[in-house]
């Protein structure tokens, strides 16, 4: 794909924080999916929870320790969460992220603006119609 100038966001040789903002929207669809039972999306409510709470179990006036319990709550959390989940609505929103969906496909060689004589192309003229008389 080096014709292609467009950034590419969701491919195998991804980075830390693109996976991360990958799994965040992963997270969110199965929250919002009715196949996903509801007593599992307790679990990253919780772990989003355990922030809000007054007490830690390392308290977070310790420097670096404190944030780090936080992060790993979420991150197992979240994780589990993940993984207990129904297993194809996992890889069909996996699919739908990526922009594998069944019957919709990016078409990367297309250039960016189609050429005269593309056969895909309908040329059209749009007019506005004459404002009606108000009675």
């Amino acid at each position: 794909m080096p014709d292609d100038k467009r950034p590419t966001l969701y491919d195998s040789n991804l980075n830390f924080f693109r996976k991360l903002i990958l799994q965040a929207r992963l997270v969110w669809l199965l929250m919002r999916d009715p196949r996903v039972p509801l007593w599992l999306k307790a679990l990253p409510l919780g772990s989003m929870a355990y922030l809000l709470m007054p007490f830690d179990v390392v308290t977070d006036l310790a420097p670096i320790l404190g944030q780090l319990d936080d992060l790993a709550v979420i991150f197992i959390g979240l994780s589990t969460f993940v993984s207990l989940c129904p297993q194809s609505v996992v890889d069909e929103h996996m699919r739908a992220l990526r922009g594998e969906t069944e019957g919709w496909t990016v078409d990367s060689k297309r250039e960016t603006k189609p050429t005269d004589d593309d056969p895909n192309v309908i040329e059209g003229a749009y007019t506005e119609p004459p404002d009606e008389p108000k009675p």
